[in-house]
């Protein structure tokens, strides 16, 4: 059992960094993205989101895979359980694994924000979209006379 725990632990931590190199990948996505939104380029903005969905799915197994580790070691999965698990680490690693999970999380937030701006970007792509393509009834358009 302890070697299947050290394996799961060895996941745990290797998934941490795996995770840092696709949540730095994505950010870039979502900034290009933005600024896809800008420049009106559909197949450029339907490329960049095909790229992100593979980055999304994997991203989504590791942190599942996560989740059932921390329950597989009867650890909560917050904050007090992973600082439980790294506190268990030897010293040489745990600093270093320390900063990891917090450049990881801080990716997390970033990527999170740079989502919810696309977002807004979005609909309003999409509000534009309808006034150009649904004009109105106060635009010039000529109207049906009420005889």
């Amino acid at each position: 059992m302890a070697s299947e725990t050290s394996r799961m632990i060895q996941r745990f931590l290797t998934s941490i960094g795996d995770d840092i190199k696709s949540y730095r990948q994505l950010a870039t996505l979502l900034q290009e993205q933005k600024s896809l939104y800008l420049s009106f380029d559909a197949a450029k903005l339907n490329q960049n989101l095909a790229e992100q969905k593979p980055l999304l799915r994997k991203l989504d197994l590791h942190a599942s895979e996560r989740s059932q580790t921390m329950k597989a070691l009867r650890l909560t999965s917050d904050q007090a359980g992973i600082s439980k698990l790294f506190s268990v680490l030897p010293p040489s690693l745990s600093g270093k694994v320390h900063a990891q999970w917090r450049e990881l999380e801080s990716l997390v937030k970033q990527c999170h924000a740079l989502n919810q701006e696309n977002g807004h970007s979005s609909a309003s792509f999409h509000e534009l979209m309808c006034h150009v393509t649904q004009p109105s009834q106060h635009t010039y358009e000529e109207q049906p006379s009420l005889r």
